[in-house]
């Protein structure tokens, strides 16, 4: 006759490895943030190989660190990269645009602030060939050619470019309106007080 003490505890063994079948199905949390492009890296072997040949890529919806308060559509532009030797590109941003969201400096209302840059140009190089053929005193700042992977990464440059085009101070447009109706205004007083002073010789 078989034990049934010893059933009992294979069965409760048995029972305790976990089920091959799939449970219930949790919604898991929004992480959209996590799939947000921020790859800037471009492949620019074939432009070394050709001094002078052009090429232009369109950028849309892409995403960097350094910019917190990106709106969700990201930053969109045209990039245009020119092989100037086999040790030298130029790469020109042209149409950069960008939404940030903003706290007014003087009202303190959140606001969007949309940024538009025209034209943004810059040279990358080998850092080996800086070092022996590039002059200490220039001012030109330069960005690296990966010699390894042989690419380039714009991010800096994207991110550069923006940065240069932000106020001092932010403000809403309503706050912006109404500081520039007040300038005014002063400006107009300082022209009658200039109309009526008088020199005393």
């Amino acid at each position: 006759m078989k034990d049934l003490s010893l059933w009992k505890k294979e069965k409760k063994v048995k029972d305790a490895v976990p089920s091959t079948k799939p449970n219930k199905i949790y919604k898991t949390p929004n992480k959209s943030w996590e799939i947000k492009d921020k790859v800037f890296k471009i492949k620019i072997a074939d432009l070394l190989n050709e001094t002078g040949r052009e090429d232009q890529i369109v950028f849309e919806h892409k995403f960097s660190d350094q910019l917190p308060n990106l709106d969700a559509t990201g930053v969109a532009w045209s990039f245009t990269i020119q092989s100037l030797d086999n040790t030298s590109l130029l790469g020109t941003l042209t149409d950069v645009s960008a939404c940030f969201h903003e706290t007014c400096d003087s009202c303190g209302a959140s606001f969007m602030r949309a940024v538009e840059v025209p034209l943004y140009a810059w040279r990358f190089v080998f850092e080996d060939d800086v070092k022996k053929k590039e002059t200490a005193e220039s001012e030109e700042v330069l960005f690296y050619i990966d010699s390894k992977a042989e690419t380039i990464n714009i991010e800096d440059i994207v991110v550069q470019s923006i940065l240069l085009n932000d106020p001092f101070v932010k403000r809403c447009d309503a706050c912006t309106k109404r500081l520039a109706n007040v300038s005014d205004d002063e400006e107009d007083f300082g022209e009658f007080e200039a109309k009526w002073n008088i020199t005393f010789s």
